[in-house]
C-alpha cells in the first residue's frame, strides 16, 4: 500500500513500510480507537442527559479512550529516530511536570479532575499526552494506516462545521442562540460554538480540519472520498471566518505562507482558496453579511485583542511567586483575581479571566517554569518535523493558540498533529511490549476519573430536568447525590430553587422552594471556582432576608477574595450607607469608582451622592 504525499506536498512516501503481523490482534481495535476519540472529542455534545454537555462528554471519552489505549499490547517502531525520542522525552517530562504543579497545589481537587469551564485537570492532560505518544508509535509501526486516520478525524468534521455556519445564519436546535450573539440591532454580532462550546475553540480546531483535509484529498484515489474531502476542508475554512476569531484567521494565514516557503502550496489549494474567499466576499456585502460586518466593525475598534495584554503582564508578575512548580492545573481562576491589577480592573471591569490566555503563559502559571520549558520544547520540535499540509495544521494552531488557552480538544489536536509528525519515518521492524501490570496502574485512575466526572454531570442534568418538570424535591435528590460525586452548580441551583419559590403557588412549595435556593447559595462559596461571584449572590440571598450584618461579611469576604473588583466595594458602599457609616460608605465607593473605570454610570452616581449628603 502507498500512502501519496499525505504529509508533503507532491512527494510520495512508501507506505511503511511495510505491514506487520499483529500477533495480539489489537491493529484493527486501535485502528478505529485512536482516531474514534478523536474524533468524538470535537463532535459530541450531550445536552438533554449531560449538565455540562459541550465539556463532559468529551472529557470522558478522552479518559476513557486513553484506559483502552494503555490496556492494548503496545507496538513500538525499531528502530526509533532522534526526533521521535525526544518526542516521548518531552511528553514524559511534561507529564512530570503535571503531577508535582498538582502535588503542591492548593486546591488538590480542581488539579486533579479539572475546574468547570475545560475539566483539564491531572487525569486529562495525562490521558491526552498518552494518546499522542500512543498515536505516534501507531503511526510509525505502519505509515498505512495515516489515511484511514486522517479519513475518521477529518470527516467527522463535516457536521462540527454544517453546525457551525447554521448557527450563524440563526438556526439552533441544540441551545439557546442568545448564549453567543452579543450587542443589539445592526452592531450584534455571533460567535458560533457549533459543539466546542466557544467560538475560539471551534476555530481553533477547524484549523487542522483545513489543512489535514487538504492531505487526505491529495492523497484519495476515489472521487467521492475527495469530494468529501475537499469540502469538509472547504466548509471548515467558511465556519472559520463565520465564527469570526482573529486569532484562527490569523493562524490561518500563518500555516498558508508555511506551504508558500516551503513550496508545498499546490495551485488546486490556491485556486480553491481563491473561489472561497469570493464567497465569503459575495456574503460579506449582501445583507445576510450583516452580522460579519458588525463583528469587522467591533474588532477595528478593539485592535489590542481586549484585555490580553494587561492579562498577560499580570499573569507574569503572578507567575513569579511560585515560579518552579506553579499553582496547579485549572487554578487559574481561583487564584488569578487578588494578582488582578487596578489598570487591568479598569480597563475591563466586568471581565472574567478563566485563563491567561496563551498556552505558554498557561503551563508557566499552572505547571512552572519545567511544564513551560516542556511546551516550548515541544512546540519548537514540531516546526522543525513540520513538513506538507500536516506541518500547516501544527504552524496555524499553534499561532492561534497564542491567543486562547487549550481546551481538551484543541489540546488533543495539537498534540495529534505533532504525533503525525515526527512518526514519518521507516520502520526496520516492530517490537510489541507488554506492560500489563504498569498499564492497569496507569489505565485504572483515568477509569475511575472518567466514571466519576460522568455520574456527577449525569445527576446534576437530572436535577435541571426534574426542576425543569417542577418536581423540586427529586431534583433537591438528584442534587444530593451530585454532591456525593463531587459534582456541584450551587450558584445555578440557587437560582433555579429561588426562580421556582417565587413562582410557587402554595406556601408549603415556596418556603421548601426557598430553603434549597439558600442552602445552594450559602454552599457555594465553598464548591464555585469564581467564588467572589458566589459571595455576591450569597449577599443578595441574606438581602431578601434583611440581614445586614450577613451581607456585610459576605461583601467584604468578597472584596478579599477579588481585592480590584468593582462590584462588591459599590454594593459595600450602598450598604454601609444605609446602616449609617458614612465615612466607610463613601470610601467603598471611591474604591469602586476607581476600579470601575468609568464604565458605569450608576457607579459614579452612588459616590456623587454619598458626597452630597
Amino acid at each position: 500500500m502507498r500512502v501519496e504525499g499525505i504529509l508533503a506536498g507532491g512527494i510520495s512516501y512508501p507506505g511503511n513500510h511495510g505491514h506487520f503481523e499483529d500477533p495480539c490482534g489489537s491493529v484493527a481495535d486501535m485502528s478505529y480507537l485512536l482516531p474514534g476519540v478523536a474524533a468524538l472529542a470535537s463532535l459530541l455534545i450531550l445536552p438533554f442527559w449531560s449538565f455540562s454537555f459541550d465539556v463532559i462528554p468529551k472529557v470522558v471519552v478522552i479518559l476513557a479512550g486513553s484506559a483502552l489505549a494503555l490496556l492494548h499490547p503496545r507496538q513500538v517502531p525499531v528502530p526509533r529516530t532522534a526526533t521521535f525520542k525526544w518526542f516521548e522525552i518531552l511528553v514524559a517530562v511534561q507529564a512530570l511536570a503535571i503531577l508535582l504543579a498538582t502535588l503542591f497545589s492548593k486546591h488538590h481537587v480542581v488539579s486533579l479532575v479539572g475546574s468547570t469551564w475545560r475539566r483539564s485537570g491531572l487525569f486529562a492532560e495525562i490521558a491526552v499526552l498518552i494518546l499522542a505518544v500512543t498515536a505516534a508509535q501507531f503511526l510509525a509501526t505502519d505509515r498505512g494506516r495515516l489515511r484511514p486516520f486522517l479519513r475518521i478525524t477529518v470527516l467527522t468534521a463535516f457536521p462540527v462545521a454544517i453546525y457551525g455556519i447554521v448557527q450563524y445564519f440563526g438556526f439552533d436546535p441544540f441551545m439557546p442562540s442568545s448564549g453567543y450573539h452579543f450587542g443589539e440591532g445592526r452592531f450584534m454580532i455571533v460567535r458560533p460554538p457549533a459543539t466546542l462550546g466557544h467560538a475560539t475553540y471551534l476555530a481553533t480546531y477547524l484549523l487542522y480540519v483545513v489543512f489535514a483535509g487538504a492531505a487526505l484529498a491529495q492523497s484519495e484515489t476515489r472521487r467521492a472520498w475527495r469530494a468529501w474531502t475537499i469540502a469538509t476542508s472547504g466548509l471548515a475554512g467558511f465556519a472559520i471566518v463565520l465564527s469570526g476569531t482573529r486569532a484562527a484567521l490569523l493562524g490561518l494565514l500563518a500555516g498558508a505562507l508555511f506551504l508558500v516557503v516551503r513550496k508545498q502550496l499546490r495551485w488546486r489549494w490556491a485556486a480553491g482558496a481563491l473561489v472561497l474567499l469570493a464567497l465569503i466576499a459575495a456574503l460579506y456585502v449582501s445583507p445576510g453579511g450583516e452580522k460579519l460586518r458588525a463583528r469587522v466593525l467591533w474588532s477595528s475598534e478593539d485592535r489590542l485583542g481586549g484585555a490580553r495584554l494587561l492579562l498577560w503582564r499580570d499573569t507574569l508578575r503572578m507567575s513569579a511567586g511560585r515560579w518552579f512548580t506553579g499553582y496547579g492545573p485549572e487554578t487559574f481562576t481561583l487564584e488569578f483575581p487578588p494578582h488582578q491589577s487596578l489598570a487591568l480592573a479598569r480597563a475591563f471591569p466586568e471581565f472574567y479571566h478563566e485563563s491567561p490566555h496563551n498556552i505558554f503563559l498557561d503551563a508557566l502559571v499552572s505547571q512552572g517554569v519545567l511544564g513551560l520549558l516542556a511546551l516550548m520544547a515541544l512546540a519548537g520540535l514540531g516546526c522543525v518535523t513540520a513538513h506538507g499540509p500536516v506541518g500547516g495544521a501544527f504552524v496555524a494552531m499553534l499561532v492561534s493558540q497564542q491567543f486562547s488557552a487549550f481546551t481538551l480538544p484543541t489540546q488533543l489536536y495539537f498534540y495529534l498533529c505533532m504525533a503525525i509528525l515526527v512518526s514519518d519515518f521507516k520502520t526496520e521492524r516492530v517490537e510489541t511490549r507488554r506492560w500489563r501490570p504498569f498499564q492497569w496502574v496507569l489505565a485504572l485512575p483515568l477509569a475511575c476519573a472518567a466514571l466519576y466526572l460522568a455520574a456527577g454531570d449525569v445527576l446534576l442534568a437530572s436535577a435541571r430536568r426534574e426542576l425543569d418538570r417542577g418536581d423540586v424535591e427529586s431534583a433537591v435528590r438528584s442534587l444530593d447525590r451530585a454532591r456525593a460525586w463531587g459534582a456541584s452548580a450551587d450558584v445555578y441551583f440557587s437560582r433555579r430553587f429561588l426562580a421556582f419559590s417565587q413562582a410557587a403557588s402554595d406556601t408549603g412549595t415556596r418556603f421548601r422552594a426557598w430553603q434549597y435556593a439558600m442552602d445552594a447559595a450559602a454552599r457555594a462559596p465553598n464548591t464555585a471556582e469564581d467564588r467572589q461571584n458566589a459571595l455576591l449572590n450569597l449577599a443578595g440571598f441574606y438581602a431578601m432576608q434583611n440581614n445586614a450584618t450577613a451581607v456585610e461579611r459576605s461583601l467584604r469576604e468578597a472584596i478579599a477574595a477579588a481585592p480590584n473588583w468593582f462590584k462588591p466595594h459599590w454594593l459595600l458602599a450602598q450598604v454601609l450607607a444605609r446602616d449609617g457609616h458614612p465615612l466607610e460608605a463613601e470610601a467603598e465607593a471611591r474604591a469602586a469608582v476607581e476600579r470601575d473605570g468609568e464604565k458605569d454610570p450608576e457607579v459614579s452616581r452612588t459616590l456623587e451622592q454619598l458626597r452630597r449628603r
